[in-house]
């Protein structure tokens, strides 16, 4: 179970390492030694809704617990959850409306690079907004963050 923001979350992790016996995955996945579910479902303010249970399955070429099985499955989110508040409000990725060709991905792929970029650079202590924003305004700032990663 897991308290925060007014919603309490419980979730229930099975693991198995017996999955031939109802489909042949590991014809698919070699190496796979864990299936993995994760049954969840959300009260908010003490109100349980229907539409917030969820069943998400896992394959891993890991032995796991449940216990390590539940962390990871954690960890995976809370990083892609960071990621994507970066890239969607910092980078404001969602309300980029190129589609033609792989200009999008290619696109993606220059943020991630910013991202990074602006994270590694230490000289200014601030969020990727204000380090966008004095890199935009400050060649010599734009200079240090090209420099800190090699690139000039």
């Amino acid at each position: 179970e897991e308290k925060s923001h007014g919603r309490m979350e419980t979730r229930l992790h099975i693991v198995s390492d017996i999955f031939d016996e109802f489909v042949n995955l590991s014809f698919d996945w070699q190496g796979m030694k864990t299936l993995g579910i994760i049954f969840s479902a959300r009260m908010e303010d003490g109100v349980f809704n229907a539409d917030d249970i969820s069943v998400r399955y896992y394959i891993s070429s890991a032995q796991l617990t449940a216990e390590k099985f539940a962390h990871a499955a954690r960890e995976h989110w809370a990083i892609e959850n960071k990621l994507h508040w970066k890239m969607d409000v910092a980078m404001r990725e969602d309300d980029c409306r190129i589609r033609r060709g792989n200009a999008a991905e290619m696109l993606t792929g220059f943020r991630h690079m910013a991202v990074n970029m602006l994270n590694n650079t230490k000289t200014f202590k601030a969020g990727l907004k204000r380090k966008q924003k004095k890199a935009a305004m400050s060649t010599r700032y734009l200079s240090e963050v090209l420099a800190g990663c090699g690139v000039s």
